[in-house]
Order: C-alpha cells, then sequence, then structure tokens
C-alpha cells in the first residue's frame, strides 16, 4: 500500500509517505482515494484544454455540404464525405483617422466693469458769487467718457442735498434761485440708484436785489 500511494502522488515527494504500518487502514484507504481523485482532475483539465484550442482553431473554416434532397448543411468541421470548405471574404477592416490637436482658445480674461474716467462742475466755480437779480443760473458739467445710457446710468443734480426733479442733462437751466449760498453736486446713478462716479458738493453764492423796504437800490416814491 505505502508503494502504491508514493506512485499515485509523486508530486508529493516521498518525504510525505512515512512508515504506514502506525497509521489506521481506513486513513491510508482515504488517503489513496484523495490522491488518486487529484491525479484524474489533472488529466481531465488538460484534456479540455486541448479541446477548445482545437476548436478554436478549427472555427477558422467553414464547411458546405448539399445533401442528396437539396438541403445545405454548415459546419465548422470538415463532414466525411460530401462537403467542401467554404472561401469567407475578409471582414471589413475600418481605419480610423487620428484626431486632430485640439483647437479650442484660451478662455477669454474675464471683462472689467465699466468705469467712467471723470466727472466735474465746470460752471459755477466753486465759492463763486453770481449776480441774478431774477435768480435763474444756467449749470454746465463735464462727464468722460460719455453717459453709459445702455447699463442704465443717469444724471442727477443736487442742490442742497436734494435730488432736482426732471434734471438729467449735463446743461440745464434752473431759475427763480434764492438768494444766498447754495451747494451743488453732479453724480451718476445706475438702475439701483446707487452713486457710480460723483463730484464733490461745491457752494455758490446767489446775489438778488431785495425788492422792499430794506433794498436801498428800490427806486424812492414821487409825491403827488
Amino acid at each position: 500500500m505505502q508503494r502504491l500511494i508514493a506512485e499515485k502522488a509523486p508530486f508529493f515527494g516521498r518525504f510525505f509517505i512515512a512508515d504506514l504500518s502506525a497509521v489506521n487502514e481506513k486513513c491510508t484507504l482515504y488517503l489513496y482515494f484523495i490522491l488518486g481523485y487529484a491525479g484524474r482532475m489533472r488529466q481531465i483539465v488538460f484534456i479540455l484544454f486541448i479541446s477548445l484550442s482545437l476548436s478554436l482553431f478549427a472555427a477558422t473554416k467553414v464547411y458546405k455540404k448539399v445533401n442528396s434532397d437539396g438541403s445545405v448543411e454548415y459546419s465548422d468541421v470538415p463532414f466525411a464525405e460530401g462537403g467542401k470548405p467554404l472561401k469567407l471574404k475578409p471582414l471589413p477592416s475600418v481605419s480610423l483617422t487620428p484626431l486632430a490637436p485640439s483647437t479650442h482658445a484660451a478662455p477669454a480674461a474675464p471683462v472689467k466693469p465699466f468705469q467712467y474716467e471723470s466727472i466735474r462742475i465746470l460752471s459755477p466755480q466753486d465759492d463763486e458769487a453770481i449776480r441774478s437779480n431774477n435768480g435763474n443760473l444756467s449749470l454746465r458739467g463735464e462727464l468722460r467718457p460719455g453717459l453709459q445710457s445702455n447699463l442704465e446710468h443717469h444724471l442727477e443734480w443736487l442742490l442742497d442735498g436734494k435730488v432736482m426733479s426732471g434734471v438729467s442733462s449735463l446743461n440745464p437751466s434752473l431759475k427763480n434761485l434764492d438768494r444766498g449760498t447754495h451747494q451743488l453736486q453732479l453724480r451718476v446713478v445706475n438702475f439701483k440708484g446707487k452713486a457710480v462716479i460723483q463730484t464733490p458738493t461745491i457752494s455758490f453764492h446767489i446775489l438778488r436785489v431785495r425788492l422792499g423796504r430794506e433794498n436801498i437800490y428800490a427806486p424812492t416814491p414821487v409825491a403827488p
């Protein structure tokens, strides 16, 4: 029994086979069965591998057979008689055009928000005294570059801290201003009413002749 097991399992080496005289006979039979089954499994796997290789090699050809009744048979293995191999057309090949390098332009730099260069009041000058007996006054302003209406910008003149309604040009005319000192400012505001650019506040003085007892320039009444 010891010699039989050694022949069935040469891959284990004889150093695994000890004196079996001290081993139970039942265990010896189990070991013999396991070693024999492992040997047969190796043979089965080898046969399957060879069979698969041969079938893949033979699949490169197709055979055709026309029977006596006119029926046609096809097979990937040669027929015993009456069959002949078919000449198959090669599969069409597809040539891929290499992709051209990307021509996408680099992302453009972010557009900076629009900014005005300057805004100023040309007339009246700061701290200027203006003689106007009727209280009329012409204003002149300057804005560079011009007003950007497409950005929903508009002009505002502020007289004594209050926005003058209906005045939206750089050269408006005011009427009947009170005598005394006034403050004036020009600015550009956006659609939210926030100032985009503005001038410093300037002061000017309106000089008017007051008609009445205090007016020394009033004409003296003639007695009848």
